[in-house]
């Protein structure tokens, strides 16, 4: 085959490729009325989701983890949320809702065992319609809560997003 031929194919099949990649924006928000900075454990979790994500095959970007101290400002994040993903043409937005307890000194290892609970919203950015929206107590064995723990249950949760995204594809 011909170069030109040779470089028209691999044109054609990269514009195929990429032309079926799913793009997700995300942005996770941490709750916890006596921490003002976003905790480790909620970064890993960032971390784990943007790379699962990514290898996923997806175009993928997340808006810096926050925190947040009432419904009121939770809302004015998604809203910025999805305004940042439609002004950017990505498909889907999802905010994720970590649920904390105890106090700064309580929360500086990476562990699961101050996180009470996770909520998320998926949403088409197109049509504004909800995909998913659900909410899920945390439980852990204490005995084995380290950093690994935190990326399996961040890992899980990111095949259980990846599930609901390819359902409404």
């Amino acid at each position: 085959m011909g170069k030109k031929v040779m470089l028209a194919l691999v044109a054609a099949l990269f514009g195929a490729a990429s032309g079926f990649c799913g793009s997700l924006s995300f942005h996770v928000i941490q709750h916890n009325d006596s921490l003002s900075e976003v905790c480790e454990s909620a970064l890993v979790i960032e971390d784990e989701i943007l790379n699962y994500f990514y290898d996923a095959g997806y175009i993928v970007t997340n808006v810096p983890a926050s925190v947040s101290k009432s419904d009121e400002q939770d809302k004015k994040l998604y809203q910025n949320g999805v305004n940042e993903a439609a002004g950017s043409a990505f498909d889907k937005f999802v905010q994720i809702k970590l649920y904390f307890t105890g106090d700064e000194t309580q929360n500086t290892a990476v562990a699961l065992g101050n996180m009470k609970r996770i909520s998320w919203k998926v949403v088409s950015v197109r049509t504004g319609a909800v995909l998913e929206e659900g909410a899920q107590e945390v439980t852990t064995d204490v005995a084995v809560d380290n950093e690994k723990n935190v990326r399996k249950f961040a890992g899980d949760f990111a095949v259980h997003l990846n599930k609901v995204l390819a359902k409404r594809a």
